[in-house]
């Protein structure tokens, strides 16, 4: 990470992190978008479509989907968008610390800089808490952990700041922990099919993804390819699915009227009463509840 006369250093344990959330959401830009500019706070940038260019500092990085990138304060970064018709990307800007300066746009104007804008950089152990900045393999859980930030953020519902906080913190223990699932890696030769596997996953969610079908798409044993599979998103395949099917239901959920039943099929779950039991798993309540929650304010 660059140094910077303006991102002040701060020695800290997790424990002392209070992040906050500045601004969160999920976002689609086309080849003929670009920037290049400087931040006050902190981003991660995560790639769920498509491929970007990034150039942090002295550091350039192509970056294709399932990469994570940490966009500090101060450094200048670029963003240029490579694949067709778009690039979809989740980006949350955020403070490691509650309290800082308010009241100051999230971009830097070159031209009245404000110093002491600029969030504080947590170091442990004398070296910043996210020393990497990029991380080309990230799994599920932290991909879920974005994309829950980014709902909470967006809807506001009591406690929101809570939730996002704790969500945080959970996603930053994932990047720093030794032998996590983030730095696991699969055998090379199978690493940008599994990113294609797992891209068509997500674009095409409905489709029935048997272990079958995914070990032809890599032309591997489906024991191995769960293996690999787990290696690169820290989760199994079939959890994967529901994870982006879960997201998917939500969406919709939120976003239309459509009957429960209707967006079960949608998200490609056959059973409605199988959908239900799943959806109860991994949200703590019902679908017909969790619509509900979400309209209340």
């Amino acid at each position: 990470m660059e140094a910077s006369p303006f991102a002040v250093p701060r020695p800290c344990a997790l424990r002392d992190l209070s992040p906050v959330v500045h601004w969160a959401r999920h976002h689609v830009r086309t080849p003929s978008f670009h920037w290049k500019r400087r931040i006050y706070d902190f981003e991660l940038l995560f790639v769920k479509h498509g491929e970007i260019l990034a150039t942090i500092g002295d550091e350039r990085h192509s970056a294709g989907a399932g990469t994570l990138l940490v966009l500090p304060p101060w450094t200048p970064h670029a963003v240029v968008i490579r694949s067709e018709p778009h690039a979809e990307l989740l980006g949350v800007h955020f403070d490691f610390f509650d309290g800082a300066a308010a009241g100051h746009d999230i971009i830097v104007d070159e031209g009245q800089i404000n110093p002491l804008a600029f969030s504080a950089v947590p170091y442990t152990f004398d070296k910043p808490l996210l020393a990497k900045l990029y991380y080309p393999n990230v799994s599920a859980r932290i991909v879920s952990l974005l994309e829950g930030v980014i709902q909470e953020w967006q809807e506001r519902l009591p406690g929101y700041d809570a939730a996002c906080k704790a969500m945080l913190l959970q996603l930053f223990t994932l990047l720093v922990r030794p032998g996590s699932e983030s730095a696991r890696r699969p055998h090379p030769k199978y690493e940008q099919p599994l990113f294609a596997l797992t891209d068509e996953i997500r674009r095409h969610y409905s489709r029935r993804w048997s272990s079958a079908e995914m070990a032809k798409f890599l032309l591997v044993h489906e024991d191995y390819m769960s293996r690999q599979f787990k290696a690169l998103m820290g989760v199994g395949p079939n959890k994967f699915v529901q994870s982006v099917r879960h997201q998917e239901a939500k969406r919709l959920l939120r976003e239309t009227d459509h009957t429960i039943e209707r967006i079960s099929a949608e998200v490609g779950y056959e059973d409605f009463h199988y959908f239900s039991r799943i959806f109860k798993r991994w949200e703590g309540m019902t679908a017909l509840q969790f619509r509900k929650l979400t309209r209340t304010i």
